[in-house]
């Protein structure tokens, strides 16, 4: 991932290394100020625009993705970049990657009945994961 980063000419700093490592240890959807507050704690250096712009970065690469959050925020959520879709349970808000297998089935029938061309799709399941239920 940070080889995409250097490859899109972005600077991989220390500062963003340790925003990234944070990041992707949260597992749940994230605001950049919920991250900033969770590195104040031994990083009181890093500055919130720093985060932002990391944050930003990331999605530009494919390493994150964006929702919308109750508080009216973007919420960030680390992911691989490789496809995939998403399990996030209700009661915690972790998030688990889940393969994207047999979405082609899926995308010719949309073809084939609605002369639909589908160019991405994103899929998330909601419901409770097992420490939850």
């Amino acid at each position: 991932m940070f080889a995409a980063l250097a490859a899109k000419g972005h600077r991989v700093t220390r500062q963003r290394r340790v925003i990234v490592a944070e990041f992707a240890r949260v597992g749940r959807y994230t605001t950049a100020q919920e991250l900033h507050e969770r590195l104040r704690t031994h990083h009181n250096a890093i500055g919130l625009a720093t985060v932002y712009r990391t944050l930003e970065m990331l999605r530009d690469v494919g390493a994150a993705t964006i929702q919308s959050h109750a508080k009216g925020e973007a919420a960030y959520l680390f992911c691989p970049i490789a496809h995939h879709h998403h399990a996030v349970c209700i009661k915690c808000g972790r998030v688990a990657d889940v393969a994207c297998r047999s979405v082609t089935p899926f995308e010719r029938a949309l073809s084939a009945e609605l002369r639909f061309r589908p160019t991405q799709h994103r899929l998330e399941f909601f419901g409770t994961c097992a420490r939850c239920s």
